[in-house]
C-alpha cells in the first residue's frame, strides 16, 4: 500500500533512470543494481540520497556485501572506505571533508584528516591509526607520535593523555576490551597487561614497575582469583587465593631468596570451615585445625612443627573448653578452662600464644609471688601515671610479677602489654620513665626472658631514668649470651657513665661484633673522637662500624682518616655485609650506611666516593634505598649552598635511573623534597638531561633547589 513516507519522490537530475527508490536506509534512498534469481542483492550497486546526491558504492554477491564499500561527502570525497568479506566488514577507513559533512568521523584533533580501523577477524578492531591530510601518522591529538620503542608490538597505538603505548582488541558493536591488552610507556617499558574474556571480564592482569619488574599478578577463573605480589626485584612476595565466594583460602609470603615465610591453607566444605593449616619459616608447621561437630580442634606446634605446644577447641570463633598447654619438650604443663573468659579468636595460630598467655595470666595473677627486683613497685602512682592507651598502666605491678613467671605464656603476654604502654612508633611517655628501672632489675631474675627484654629496654629508648637502671643491665655483662652482650651495648648509648666500658670493650673485646656496637655506642653518645682508636682495629667489620658512626656523629668535622676507612669498607662490602647486618644497631643495608656517613662529611674527599656509590644503589633493599638516596643527595648538594660536589649530575641521574629508590614512593618524595627537586621520576631524569647538556650545570641546579 502507497504511503507519504514510501512513495518515490520526483527523480533528482542526478540519479540515472535505472536507479529505483527503494527507502529503507536513511540516505541510501534511491539504488541501482541487480538482483539475483532470489532477489538478492548481486553486483556492483550505487546508492544516492534523496535530494540525489551519490552517497555509496559496493559490491554484492548474493546479497551480501563482498569487495570494497565506499561513502562519500556531500562535496563528493570519500567519507569512508572500507573492505568486506561475506558481509564482513573488514578494515576501514574514514576520512574528513573540506566542507560540513554529516558523515561520522572518529573524536579526534581538527587536524587529524584519516582514521584507519585494522581487524582480523572482523569481529574486533586490534588497532586504530590517525594521519594527517599529508598521509603522516599521528597521534589523535594531531601531534606527531613518539619514536616507536623496539620492544612495542607493531600494532600498538598511542595514547597521549595516558603518555603510554597501547596494544589490544576492542569488539566491535560493543566496544568491549577483550582479548590480550598491553601498555607500555614511552620508553618502551612494558607497565601492565591484561587477559579478558568474550564479556570483557579481566582474567589476568599484571602490573610491572618502571623498570619493567612484575610488581602484582591477578587471575581470575569461575573458581575464584589469585592475586600474587612481587618484591622490586620481581621474585614472589606474597600470593593471596580466594574461592568462588570471595573467600581467602591460601596466603604465602616468601622472604627475597625463594624461602617461604607464612603459609595459610583453608578449606571449606559448603560454608564450614573445614581444616586450616599453617605453617611458618622454611615451610615448618605452625598450627592445625580441624572441624569436629560444632566446634574445630586446633593444635599449636613449637618451634621445631612437631612439638605440641598448645591444643583445645574453637566454637563460634571463640576458645572454649579445656585447652592443654606443653612445655617444649611437648609435655603437658597445665590445663586451662577458657570457656569463662569468652575470648575472640578466629581459627588461627596468630594471637593463639597471646590469647593463652592472657588466660594463664588471669588465672595466675592473684597468687604471682614478689620477687626482690620488684621492692617497692605497689607503692607507685600507677593509677595517675600516664601511658600511650593508659589503659593498663595501673596493673603494671601484676605485670612485672608476671615477667618472671615460670609459665612463658604468661611472660609473653605481661611484656606485650607493658610495651604497648611504654612506645609507640618512637614516642616514650611518663609510664616508660617510671618501669625501665623496674625492668631493668629483673634482668637478674633467673626465670626472665632476658633477650626480649633487653629488647624492650632499646625499643624504651632513652629515657632519664636509663641512667639509675645502667648498673642493673651491664651487671649482666659477665654471664649474658653473645647476642645479649651486644645488645647490652646498644644499650650502653643511653648511659652516660657507660663510655669508659664501652672503650675498653671496643679497644679489647675478643668478639669483633661486640668491639663494633662499643664503638657505634660511643659515637653516638657524643664520644666519637674516643672511638677514633678503632679506626685502627684488625677486623675491617669494627673499622666500617666506626668510620660510619664517627662520620654520622662529627659530620663535616669528619677527618680524612675515617673517611680512608668508608673507602675501604665501601671497596669491600660484599664480604662484610652480611657480619654488618647482624648488629643489633643496624636496620639497613651496609651501602646505605656508608652513603649516609659520606653525606654527613661531604668535605672533598668523601665526595671522592660519589662514582663508587652510585653504581651501588640497586643492590641494597627499596627500604635501604631511600636512607642511600637521602645519604647520595646530602653528599652531592650538602645544605643546598654551593660548591655542589662535581659529581652532583651523576648522582641525581643515579637516583633517576634507580629501582629500588623508587619502590617506596612516597618516602623518595619526601627525601626530594628535601632539596625541592622533582618528586617524579620522569621529571628528575628530565632534569638530569637538561643538566647534562647545560653550559654551567651547577648554577642551574641551584636555581633549581632555591627556586
Amino acid at each position: 500500500m502507497g504511503s507519504p513516507d514510501n512513495s518515490a519522490p520526483p527523480r533528482p537530475r542526478a540519479v540515472p533512470a535505472e536507479a529505483r527508490w527503494d527507502p529503507k536506509d536513511a540516505g541510501f534512498e534511491w539504488v541501482k543494481g541487480d538482483v539475483d534469481g532470489d532477489g538478492r542483492r548481486h553486483g556492483f550497486y550505487q546508492c544516492w540520497t534523496r535530494d540525489g546526491r551519490l552517497h555509496g558504492e559496493c559490491t554484492y554477491d548474493h546479497g551480501n556485501v563482498d569487495g570494497t564499500n565506499r561513502n562519500f561527502h556531500p562535496d563528493g570525497t570519500i567519507a569512508s572506505e572500507a573492505t568486506w568479506v561475506a558481509g564482513t566488514i573488514m578494515d576501514s577507513a574514514f576520512f574528513r571533508s573540506d566542507q560540513p559533512s554529516p558523515e561520522p568521523f572518529a573524536q579526534a584533533a581538527e587536524n587529524v584528516w584519516s582514521v584507519r580501523y585494522y581487524t582480523r577477524d572482523g569481529k574486533t578492531n586490534y588497532s586504530i591509526r590517525y594521519f594527517l591530510r599529508d598521509g603522516t601518522e599521528c597521534g589523535p591529538d594531531g601531534q606527531p607520535l613518539p619514536r616507536r620503542p623496539t620492544g612495542v608490538s607493531p600494532d600498538a597505538r598511542w595514547f597521549p593523555d595516558m603518555d603510554r603505548w597501547v596494544d589490544g582488541e576492542i569488539a566491535r558493536g560493543t566496544n568491549l576490551q577483550v582479548g590480550h591488552w598491553r601498555w607500555w610507556s614511552r620508553e618502551g617499558t612494558l607497565r601492565h597487561e591484561e587477559k579478558r574474556d568474550d564479556r570483557g571480564e579481566p582474567t589476568l592482569v599484571i602490573q610491572y614497575r618502571a623498570d619493567g619488574t612484575q610488581q602484582k599478578r591477578t587471575a581470575r577463573t569461575d573458581h575464584g582469583e589469585e592475586r600474587d605480589y612481587h618484591f622490586d626485584d620481581g621474585s614472589l612476595s606474597t600470593r593471596y587465593r580466594n574461592d568462588a565466594a570471595g573467600r581467602e583460602i591460601y596466603k604465602a609470603t616468601w622472604l627475597r631468596d625463594g624461602t617461604l615465610d607464612d603459609e595459610t591453607e583453608r578449606t571449606y566444605d559448603g560454608d564450614a570451615l573445614v581444616r586450616v593449616r599453617e605453617r611458618g619459616r622454611g615451610g615448618v608447621t605452625t598450627f592445625e585445625a580441624r572441624r569436629e561437630g560444632t566446634g574445630v580442634a586446633c593444635v599449636l606446634y613449637g618451634a621445631d612443627g612437631k612439638t605440641l605446644a598448645a591444643a583445645g577447641m574453637i566454637e563460634n570463633d571463640k576458645l572454649a573448653g579445656s585447652w592443654k598447654i606443653f612445655d617444649e619438650r611437648g609435655t603437658l604443663r597445665r590445663e586451662v578452662d577458657l570457656t569463662p573468659f569468652a575470648f575472640a579468636q578466629e581459627v588461627t595460630g596468630r594471637d593463639l600464644t597471646w590469647r593463652l598467655g592472657e588466660a594463664c595470666f588471669r588465672v595466675d595473677e592473684a597468687r604471682l609471688p614478689l620477687p626482690a627486683q620488684l621492692e617497692g613497685v605497689d607503692a607507685e602512682p600507677w593509677a595517675q601515671i600516664e601511658g600511650c592507651y593508659c589503659e593498663q598502666v595501673e596493673a603494671f605491678p601484676t605485670l612485672l610479677r608476671a615477667l618472671a613467671s615460670p609459665d612463658p605464656f604468661v611472660r609473653a603476654y605481661a611484656l606485650g602489654t607493658i610495651e604497648s604502654e611504654i612506645e609507640h612508633q618512637g614516642s616514650t611517655y611518663p609510664a616508660t620513665e617510671r618501669v625501665v628501672p623496674y625492668l631493668a632489675r629483673l634482668l637478674s631474675h633467673p626465670l626472665v626472658d632476658r633477650r626480649a627484654l633487653l629488647a624492650t629496654l632499646q625499643a624504651a629508648g632513652e629515657v632519664e631514668s636509663f641512667a639509675a637502671a645502667w648498673p642493673h643491665v651491664f651487671a649482666l655483662f659477665p654471664r649474658a649470651t653473645p647476642e645479649e652482650r651486644r645488645q647490652i651495648l646498644v644499650l650502653a648509648k643511653f648511659a652516660p657513665d657507660a663510655q669508659h666500658s664501652l672503650l675498653e670493650l671496643a679497644r679489647h673485646d675478643r668478639d669483633p661484633a661486640v668491639r663494633a656496637v662499643a664503638v657505634d655506642s660511643l659515637a653516638t653518645m657524643n664520644a666519637a673522637d674516643l672511638a677514633l682508636s678503632c679506626l685502627g682495629d684488625r677486623d675491617p667489620l669494627v673499622r666500617a662500624s666506626a668510620a660510619i658512626a664517627i662520620a654520622c656523629a662529627k659530620g663535616p668535622a669528619t677527618g680524612r682518616d675515617v673517611v680512608t676507612a668508608l673507602r675501604e669498607a665501601l671497596t669491600a662490602w660484599r664480604e662484610l655485609a652480611d657480619r654488618f647486618a647482624e648488629l643489633p644497631f643496624a636496620d639497613g643495608h651496609l651501602l646505605a650506611y656508608i652513603a649516609l656517613a659520606a653525606g654527613s662529611v661531604r668535605s672533598p674527599d668523601a665526595r671522592s666516593l660519589a662514582q663508587a656509590l652510585c653504581t651501588g644503589i640497586d643492590e641494597v633493599d627499596a627500604r635501604s634505598a631511600i636512607t642511600y638516596g637521602q645519604g647520595l643527595l646530602a653528599l652531592a648538594l650538602g645544605t643546598g649552598e654551593r660548591p655542589f660536589a662535581k659529581r652532583c649530575v651523576e648522582i641525581l641521574h643515579a637516583l633517576a635511573s634507580s629501582r629500588a629508590f623508587w619502590v617506596f614512593n612516597v618516602n623518595a618524595h619526601e627525601i626530594l623534597a628535601k632539596w625541592n627537586l622533582p618528586r617524579d621520576q620522569a621529571e628528575l631524569q628530565q632534569l638530569v638531561d637538561e643538566l647534562q647538556t647545560a653550559p654551567d650545570a651547577e648554577a642551574l641546579l641551584y636555581a633549581r633547589i632555591h627556586a
